[in-house]
Parts: structure tokens; sequence; C-alpha cells
């Protein structure tokens, strides 16, 4: 197929710091099917419209031309030889950003591999350390070995993030989302990232919100607590992880985007 589903691309404001404006490409579908998705419109619902490869090229060049800090590559996996050929295309054509790869980390090792060379910034959301979640909760197996080895190779690929005026330019940058009543679940990601590299980065994500199928899980259907999200955040702390960011309660309602309107995220 030399095609891809894209169901919005443009400016976003909605990445950590160092990347926004991001220059977001959202591609439709996934391989992961969270009962918890905010983006349940596009990533199960499979909202969007078909582009060629030539086409995403041309995305990549309009971003970038109208003052992207990077081409933000939201949910890229299952698209991966698409868009690994559309890059070699734009960069033929003088794209000059980095690429940032933004997934849910569930990805095998070999796909990271042949996208070394191409991917200046790595955005993975490290979702769980307990395999059985991952399975009640994303329907999938193996999550925490697959996901730890791809985030291993992409560290060995760039490296610690990188940033120049503000802006990243390379390295990784790991995201986790903090769930409710599932407080171990957080801890052993962070275990394991301490036990990777102490050094990393880590975007703590407080932005839960029970959506699409949330509400069939009664340990599931409210948000974080503030104890909680303490109790996560002192973890860190206590393991000794000093570089990263914190995401506030009150930014849980404005990071919802409806895929349905022109402009998903105003």
């Amino acid at each position: 197929m030399n095609q891809v589903k894209i169901a919005w691309y443009g400016l976003h404001e909605g990445e950590e710091p160092p990347l926004t404006p991001a220059g977001g490409i959202f591609f439709s579908g996934c391989n992961l099917h969270c009962v918890f998705c905010q983006n349940y419109q596009i990533s199960q619902e499979n909202l969007g419209k078909l582009y060629s490869i030539e086409e995403l090229t041309n995305i990549m060049m309009e971003l970038q031309n109208q003052g992207a800090n990077n081409i933000d590559l939201v949910t890229p996996t299952i698209w991966h030889k698409q868009i690994k050929e559309a890059i070699l295309s734009a960069k033929e054509k003088g794209l000059k950003i980095p690429i940032v790869w933004n997934s849910n980390a569930y990805e095998d090792k070999e796909i990271i591999k042949s996208m070394d060379g191409l991917i200046d910034i790595y955005l993975p959301d490290f979702k769980y350390s307990d395999d059985e979640l991952a399975f009640k909760y994303s329907g999938i197996k193996n999550y925490f070995e697959t996901a730890t080895k791809a985030i291993e190779e992409m560290l060995r690929q760039v490296g610690h993030l990188q940033i120049i005026n503000n802006k990243a330019t390379r390295g990784i940058i790991i995201r986790h989302l903090v769930l409710p009543n599932n407080l171990e679940n957080s801890f052993g990601v962070l275990k394991k990232l301490f036990e990777i590299d102490l050094d990393i980065y880590i975007s703590l994500m407080n932005q839960y919100l029970p959506m699409y199928k949330a509400n069939n899980f009664p340990e599931l259907t409210k948000i974080v607590t503030k104890e909680e999200f303490e109790k996560v955040y002192n973890y860190l702390l206590d393991l000794g992880f000093e570089n990263g960011w914190l995401q506030g309660e009150k930014s849980q309602e404005n990071l919802v985007p409806d895929f349905t309107k022109i402009e998903p995220f105003k």
C-alpha cells in the first residue's frame, strides 16, 4: 500500500515545551486498543483521509514552511514503511527540521532499527510495566519486554535529549501516563527507566480522563487524584531522576481533541 491515513496535520502546541510548535501529523489507526484512548476517534474508529507518499512528503515541507520546530509523527508505527519513504523524499527536497517519532513504544525493535538515521527525536509513551494490565486495557501481549527493547534501541540511536535555544534537536523523551488505581504499574515503569539510564528525560503525564470504553472498568472511571500523582512523582524523585517535565492537572480537558472538527485542538 503506497498510502497513509491521516486524521489531521498542522502546527500543534500540545507537546513538551522544547518541541512546540510541533508540525503534528496525526495518523489514523493504532496497534494498541486502549480502552481509555483520548484519540479513539482516529486510533480505533479510523477517522481520517488517505494520502499518497508524495502528499505526505509535501505535508512535511508545508509544515516546515509554516515555522514548525519539527515534524511530529503521531502514532506512526503501522505506517512505518510509507513514512520512511516520505522522510527520504522530504530530505531530498530540503527538509531540515528534526523528525519526531511519537509512539506508544509497542513496536518491534527491528522497526526502530529501520528508522536509524532518519529519526532525530524519539517520544515514546512507556505505558505499562504490568503485562496483565497491558492485555486488559490495550489488548496486547508482551508489552513490557517489547517496549523496553524498543526504547533501548531508540536511546542507542539518538542518545540523551539535546536542547539548543530552547528547541529540542536530538534525543529521547520518555512519556508515562499515570492511570488511576494503578500506581504499581507506574512504579514499575520508572524502575525500568532507572535501570536503563538515570539521565533520561521523562515527561510524567497527568492528563488521564475516563474516555472511550474506560467506564467499563470501575478502577478507571475517575481521574488520577492529587495524592496518586504525587506518590508517582515522589518515587521518580527518590530514584534520582532530574530531567523532564510534569503535566499539570489543570491541563487535562484542554488536551482532548475532537477530530470531527477542522481544528480539533481548538
